[in-house]
C-alpha cells in the first residue's frame, strides 16, 4: 500500500528542530524544508505536483500556501498564551510595543485581554495582506516610536531589525506542531476515505436501478434504459436515435428543453410519485449533452438510508460509550446516571462544564445508549471553523455557491446525522446569524442549503456543550435567548477535576496502559506521587491529567530513574501553576456582577467567589459575613447554576 506523504515547510529554524525531534518521537516519515513566503508558496507547489498528499506549515507563509495550494494545509496554530509570552519578552525590552499579524487573523486573538494581563496600555496592533503593505506598515510603526515588535512571521521580524527597531517570535508550543501533525495525518486518512467512499458510491450508481434517459450535444437520445421503459410504458427502441423534439413524451421533451437545471423535479406518473434530476454533462467546460435521471419516491427513501448506513457507518458512529468513562466517585457517578436518562429522550441536550472535562465523551455515550444508536453520530466545534464555512458545514450549499466546490452542491452535516445525533461542541461560538439558522432548523425539523431553496427534511437530535455560562451570553447579546431556551430543556454539567480527585489514582491508571499501549500494564505509583496528583487543581481538567501521563509515558525509559521522571513533572507542573497564579493575582481581587436587585446581585457574588476561588466554605462563610448555615442554603439553591455543583 502506497505510503501518505506529508510536508513540513518551516520558515524558523528553531521549528524545523523542533519538528524533526517530534517526528523520530512520533516515528513518523515527515519532510522537512525551511522556507518562507513566496519560495515556501514555490517548493510546496513543487511537493504539491509531485504527489504530496498534505503540508503542515504557520503564520503568513502558512496562510499563503493555504491560498495557493489545492491540497490540505494544516495551519500549526499560535494561541493568546504564545502571544502573551513574547509580548512579555518584548516588554523587558522597550515600552513601546507593536504586535504585527497578517489580516485574516485579525479577529482570532483576544487582544484587549491580553493588553490588560500584561498591563501594556498602548499596545499598538498593524495588520497586512501583502508583503508591500506590510514594509508599509514596518516603516509607519518606526516613524510612530516604536521600540519593539512582536509578530510570528520571520519576514516582519527580518524587516524590523533591517528598520532598526527590535524584534521579538511568537513560538508555536510543542504541543501546536504535534496538533498540526495529528491533523494533518488525520486529513490525508480522511481524504483516502472520502476517495474510497466516491469510487464505493460510484459504483452503487452504476448498478442502481434508477431510470436514466441521455441526450448528446447534437440533442439525440443515446439511452433509454429498462427502468425508463418500465416507467413510461415505451420501449427503448422507438427512442434511442431521435432527436428530443420528435420523442412522444411531453414530459421528458419540456425537461430536456428547459434550459436550466432542474433537481428533485417531482411529476405523478402512473400513480406513482417519481423525483426527477435533469442534469448538463459537461468536460472542461466543454457540454456533452445532458441526462435525466429519476427514481420512484419510495425506492429512493429506501436506498438513502441503506446508502448512508454503508458509507457513513463507520466514519460517522461514536467512539466511546458512556461505559469508557473512569471514575467512581459520586459527582461522576452522578453525572453518569443523569446522562443514562438523557440518552432514553429524543430531546436536545446542552452538556455544560469547564474545558477538557469530557463533554464529548458523555455526548458520545449519550447517543450510543439511545434509540438512534445505529444512526450516525456527527460532531463539529462551532469554534473551529470561520463562520462563513460553518454555515456550508452545518447546512450544506448548492450549486455554484462556492467557486471551488461541487457544482452540484453539498450536503451539510445535518443532512449527514440524519436519523441520528449531531454533536454541536462550542455552541457559544457559533455566529449569532447562525444561531438563528439553528433554532428554524430545530423548530422545523428540516434545513435548507446556502444558495438553495428546497426545505430538506431531517430527523436529528442535536446535543450542544459549552464552558461558558449561556444566559450571561445571552445578557451580553452574544446567545440567541429563544436558542437558549430550545437547547436547555434538558441539562447535564460535567463536573471538573478538581471536584472529583478521587478519581485521579483510577484516570492516572487508565492513561497510564492507554499510552503504554498495553492493557495489561500500568505504572505503578507511590502514595507521595498520587497525593501531590491528587492536591493538584488541574485546570485543564482531565485533559490535562492525559496531557500531563503522555508526557511522562513518552519521555519515561521503564527504569528506575522513571520515579525522578515523575517527580520532575510534578514539579513542572506546580510551577506553571504558581506562575499562572502570579498572573492572576490582580484579577482575583475583583469580581463584576450586573446590576438587578439586591438579592440577585447577591447570589452573583456567592456564585463567582464560590467558582473562582478554590476557598473551603468556612473560610468563603467568613469572607461573605455570614454564616456556614446560611451560605449552605445559598449554595443550595444556587445548585443548578454552579459548575462544581454541591
Amino acid at each position: 500500500m502506497e505510503k501518505s506523504r506529508i510536508l513540513m515547510v518551516s520558515p524558523l529554524p528553531e521549528l524545523t528542530r523542533l519538528a524533526r525531534q517530534i517526528s523520530r518521537e512520533l516515528d513518523l516519515e515527515m519532510e522537512i524544508v525551511e522556507a518562507f513566503l513566496d519560495r515556501g508558496v514555490e517548493l510546496g507547489k513543487q511537493f504539491a505536483q509531485s504527489g504530496a498528499d498534505a503540508i503542515i506549515s504557520r503564520g503568513p507563509t502558512g496562510a499563503l500556501l493555504k491560498k495557493a495550494l489545492s491540497i490540505p494545509v494544516t495551519l500549526i496554530q499560535i494561541t493568546n498564551f504564545d502571544i502573551i509570552k513574547a509580548l512579555s519578552r518584548a516588554k523587558q525590552i522597550g515600552s513601546k510595543i507593536a504586535y504585527f499579524d497578517y489580516i485574516k487573523r485579525r479577529d482570532v486573538y483576544d487582544f484587549e485581554g491580553i493588553a490588560k494581563i500584561l498591563s501594556l496600555e498602548n499596545l499598538r496592533l498593524f495588520f497586512y495582506h501583502s508583503e508591500k503593505e506590510l514594509r508599509k506598515q514596518i516603516k509607519r510603526a518606526y516613524d510612530e516610536g516604536i521600540e519593539v515588535i512582536v509578530a510570528s512571521g520571520i519576514c516582519v521580524i527580518r524587516m524590523a531589525q533591517e528598520q532598526g527597531m527590535e524584534a521579538v517570535m511568537v513560538f508555536s508550543s510543542r504541543e501546536a506542531v504535534v496538533d498540526a501533525i495529528k491533523w494533518a495525518k488525520d486529513i490525508v486518512a480522511i481524504r483516502k476515505k472520502d476517495r474510497e467512499k466516491a469510487e464505493f458510491l460510484k459504483t452503487i450508481i452504476d448498478h442502481s436501478y434508477s431510470g436514466v434517459i441521455a441526450v448528446n450535444k447534437e440533442n439525440v437520445v443515446t439511452h433509454f434504459n429498462p427502468m425508463a421503459e418500465e416507467v413510461f410504458k415505451v420501449s427503448g427502441a422507438e427512442i434511442v436515435g431521435k432527436k428530443v423534439e420528435d420523442i412522444p413524451l411531453s414530459l421528458i421533451r419540456d425537461f430536456f428543453q428547459n434550459p436550466e437545471t432542474i433537481q428533485s423535479e417531482v411529476q405523478e406518473i402512473g400513480g406513482g410519485q417519481i423525483i426527477f434530476n435533469h442534469i448538463p454533462i459537461h468536460m472542461d467546460r466543454e457540454p456533452l449533452g445532458t441526462v435525466i435521471t429519476f427514481q420512484s419516491v419510495h425506492k429512493l427513501q429506501s436506498m438513502e438510508a441503506a446508502i448512508r448506513k454503508k458509507l457513513y457507518g463507520n466514519g460517522l458512529a461514536p467512539r466511546y460509550a458512556l461505559s469508557d468513562i473512569i471514575g467512581s466517585s459520586k459527582e461522576i457517578k452522578r453525572a453518569l446516571d443523569r446522562a443514562q436518562k438523557l440518552a432514553k429522550t429524543g430531546s436536545p441536550v446542552l452538556i455544560t462544564g469547564e474545558s477538557g472535562t469530557g463533554k464529548e465523551l458523555f455526548a458520545h455515550g449519550i447517543h450510543a445508549e439511545s434509540s438512534r444508536r445505529e444512526g450516525p453520530f456527527v460532531a463539529i466545534n462551532c469554534a473551529n471553523i470561520p463562520g462563513e464555512l460553518l454555515e456550508n458545514e452545518l447546512f450544506g450549499h448548492e450549486g455554484d455557491d462556492l467557486a471551488d466546490t461541487e457544482k452540484g452542491g453539498k450536503a451539510g452535516l445535518f443532512e449527514l446525522a440524519h436519523g441520528g445525533t449531531i454533536f454541536l461542541d462550542e455552541i457559544s461560538a457559533l455566529p449569532l446569524s447562525l444561531q438563528s439558522c439553528l433554532l428554524w432548523v430545530l423548530r422545523e425539523k428540516a434545513v435548507r442549503r446556502r444558495g438553495g431553496e428546497r426545505i430538506i427534511p431531517v430527523n436529528v437530535r442535536v446535543i450542544a456543550a459549552t464552558n461558558r455560562f449561556l444566559p450571561d451570553e445571552v445578557k451580553n447579546g452574544k446567545f440567541n435567548e429563544d436558542l437558549l431556551f430550545q437547547l436547555n430543556a434538558l441539562t447535564l454539567n460535567i463536573p471538573p477535576l478538581k471536584s472529583r480527585k478521587s478519581d485521579i489514582p483510577l484516570l492516572v491508571e487508565h492513561f497510564s496502559r492507554k499510552h503504554r499501549g498495553s492493557k495489561e500494564h500500568a505504572d505503578q505509583f507511590p502514595d507521595s506521587v498520587m497525593r501531590f496528583l491528587s492536591e493538584y487543581d488541574w485546570p485543564g481538567n482531565v485533559r490535562e491529567l492525559e496531557n500531563f501521563m503522555e508526557k511522562y509515558v513518552i519521555l519515561s525509559e521503564g527504569n528506575k530513574d522513571d520515579f525522578r521522571l515523575m517527580e520532575e513533572l510534578i514539579d513542572e507542573l506546580y510551577r506553571s501553576k504558581e506562575d499562572a497564579q502570579g498572573l492572576k493575582t490582580d484579577e482575583k481581587r475583583y469580581i463584576t456582577v450586573n446590576i438587578g436587585t439586591l438579592e440577585y446581585m447577591q447570589d452573583q457574588i456567592i456564585k463567582k467567589l464560590y467558582q473562582q476561588n478554590n476557598m473551603h466554605k468556612k473560610d468563603l462563610a467568613s469572607c461573605l459575613g455570614i454564616s456556614r448555615t446560611t451560605l449552605w442554603k445559598k449554595l443550595k439553591a444556587l445548585e443548578p447554576e454552579l459548575e462544581n455543583p454541591l
